[in-house]
């Protein structure tokens, strides 16, 4: 689920992550201006801090960028991204 400003679903969401378990795992995904991509997970511990940073990123970003929440399976693991830095330059 993608994270933006005033979404209910996935500030609920995130809250109830923080909660349980005191910080959440963001997914991130970005590409710039000369197709390089890259992936990662990010570790917050308020949902002030995610927009902080999701602010952040878009003042210097070069392309488009996501933050998402990953999905929870069954057994309460995450669908997290591998990390990942490449492309083309």
């Amino acid at each position: 689920m993608r994270i933006t400003e005033n979404n209910l679903k996935s500030e609920n969401e995130i809250l109830k992550r923080l909660l349980k378990d005191g910080y959440v795992l963001i997914n991130y995904d970005s590409r710039d201006c000369d197709g390089c991509y890259s992936s990662k997970v990010l570790k917050f511990s308020s949902l002030e801090s995610i927009y902080k940073s999701i602010n952040e990123c878009a003042e210097w970003a070069d392309g488009p960028f996501s933050y998402s929440i990953p999905l929870m399976y069954t057994d309460g693991s995450l669908e997290l991204n591998e990390e990942y830095n490449g492309g083309s330059w």
